[in-house]
């Protein structure tokens, strides 16, 4: 079985004050491989960034302090196309960089590719998280289908995907 993860592509995070020049290049690519990960009957499921009014005096909006994401604002919604699967897929709402709900749920998969935005926070935690449900899975992380505000910082998680056994293409 199989099942790709689309992580944090909303509004804020896309054309918002998260956003880079990268973000909205990657579009198609994630909605190709949803088109294909369908068509090979695998699962869809879109973890996002869900925060209160008062997320700067949370512990990562004290790291990160730039308001996103804030429920019920049209940034915390899935921005463009991802829109047109949202019926085809599951929708996890998350707090923190890492997703601790959807660990349970990709323990089934055999492959699980992760893809969306930012690659060296929610990309790289998630993607922990998808080699620690299922160790024996095929876990993917394609290049053209993340971005990143900080480059450096998007190589050096594609260096750490690699040393933990995740297949970056």
């Amino acid at each position: 079985m199989k099942a790709i993860v689309v992580v944090d592509y909303q509004n804020d995070y896309v054309v918002g004050p998260m956003s880079t020049r990268f973000t909205q290049l990657i579009e198609g690519n994630i909605c190709k491989r949803i088109e294909e990960t369908l068509a090979d009957r695998g699962d869809l499921y879109f973890v996002i960034d869900a925060f209160s009014e008062d997320y700067l005096y949370t512990e990562e909006g004290k790291r990160i302090p730039i308001n996103h994401c804030i429920m019920g604002t049209p940034g915390a919604e899935l921005y463009g196309r991802m829109n047109d699967y949202l019926k085809k897929g599951h929708l996890i709402r998350k707090q923190t960089h890492g997703c601790a709900e959807i660990l349970g749920k990709l323990k089934i998969y055999d492959v699980i590719e992760v893809c969306g935005v930012e690659t060296n926070t929610d990309v790289l935690a998630n993607a922990i998280i998808a080699r620690t449900a299922n160790p024996n899975a095929k876990v993917i992380v394609r290049q053209n289908c993340v971005a990143s505000r900080d480059s450096l910082l998007a190589e050096e998680a594609v260096d750490i995907m690699k040393s933990l056994g995740i297949d970056v293409i």
